[in-house]
């Protein structure tokens, strides 16, 4: 009985594969290779983008142009100097400076302190001063899944005469483009 419903099985399997080979299109044609899986109708519709605005980073005299979604969280206690976690996608890191914090002095001192990260720097592709600080772009291998590369970004913003480093190590190009994106806007609050 086994052996009939293994056959009948495979028969379903073989029948199904044969006519999905030969469906048409609303033509009445079958289609042709070069247009073989661009049906629209099967891709989902993008996301709308998401509404942005201008959030107070908790107890920091900053604010910074975030989804409306963003959770802030103020690690600022915790870590011992101004600290402020921005859960966005991707999640996004501002801090400033004080006894424990490893804010650098210099964009040399920086690059120094990127190329520590667990995650190990393949390469900076972008070095660019500001007119108060500067944007470092750059590729990481993931120490979590091999191979995988991130992207990363560190941005200073000197805002009333501090110093404010902002970043994130992105798991895509266009997910650090977001996060560098918050960290150009870092403003004083208002």
């Amino acid at each position: 009985m086994l052996g009939g419903m293994t056959r009948t099985m495979w028969l379903f399997a073989i029948t199904a594969a044969l006519v999905g080979c030969n469906k048409k299109s609303e033509t009445g044609k079958a289609p042709d290779k070069a247009s073989a899986g661009t049906d629209d109708r099967a891709k989902p519709a993008a996301p709308p983008a998401a509404a942005v605005g201008f959030k107070r980073l908790g107890s920091l005299p900053l604010e910074a142009e975030v989804p409306n979604d963003a959770n802030i969280d103020d690690n600022t206690k915790g870590a011992g100097f101004p600290s402020v976690t921005i859960y966005a996608s991707p999640t996004t890191f501002v801090s400033g400076g004080g006894d424990m914090s490893d804010l650098k002095p210099s964009i040399e001192d920086t690059k120094t302190q990127l190329g520590k990260d667990p995650n190990k720097l393949k390469a900076i592709t972008k070095e660019e001063k500001t007119a108060d600080g500067w944007v470092i772009e750059l590729t990481r291998d993931s120490m979590v899944e091999p191979g995988k590369e991130l992207f990363g970004v560190s941005v200073r913003r000197n805002i009333n005469g501090t110093p404010w480093d902002c970043g994130t190590n992105a798991m895509s190009a266009d997910e650090r483009t977001k996060a560098e994106k918050i960290c150009t806007s870092l403003r004083a609050a208002k």
